[in-house]
């Protein structure tokens, strides 16, 4: 029973935080790279804040690449933290999406457009297992309460799916139902 409340209460919050898609209205986001690109490591979000995990999905990419704002806001960070250049845009409902390593061409405080550029992807994105990664993140909320997403779910590419709450039998009768003539 507990199982069965807390995965609806995930899918609860996942059609809260990415309304967009909950919908059914078009993207207000779009990819950041050009097509083609690939996942190289996907969104891997851990069961407790502290532990360790992947809050964002890599993006195949080539050094030089050009990165696009993935929607219109307003750039919250631009230069290095911890070594490595990246930019952040504070979209609206308190949604941030994070893009490194990315060499800035926009200055903190700029107003940007969906598709406008941002900067260029660089080399030396650690476990990165292509030419070049950007690590493409989102994050709903502030401090302590800021929920971590997948932001591939901005652009509708994540679909949620519900799992039974009882175990199903094949054939899709639950576990514990008699079979068909079974006295009872």
């Amino acid at each position: 029973m507990l199982c069965a409340i807390a995965e609806l209460s995930v899918v609860a919050l996942l059609v809260w935080a990415v309304p967009a898609v909950a919908v059914g209205e078009p993207s207000r986001f779009r990819l950041p790279v050009p097509r083609p690109s690939s996942v190289v490591r996907g969104f891997d979000l851990p069961e407790q804040r502290w532990q360790p995990g992947h809050r964002g999905v890599d993006l195949s990419a080539s050094p030089g690449t050009v990165v696009y704002a993935a929607g219109a806001g307003r750039v919250q960070f631009s230069g290095t933290v911890a070594g490595r250049p990246l930019v952040s845009i504070r979209h609206a409902a308190d949604l941030i999406t994070t893009y490194e390593p990315v060499e800035p061409t926009v200055r903190t405080g700029a107003a940007v457009r969906r598709g406008d550029a941002i900067g260029t992807v660089v080399s030396g994105h650690e476990g990165c297992r292509a030419t070049a990664c950007l690590h493409w993140g989102a994050r709903r909320g502030r401090g302590r309460a800021a929920v971590y997403l997948n932001p591939l779910a901005l652009l509708g590419a994540v679909r949620v799916r519900l799992k039974p709450v009882e175990p199903v039998r094949p054939g899709g009768a639950p576990a514990d139902a008699r079979p068909a003539g079974a006295p009872r």
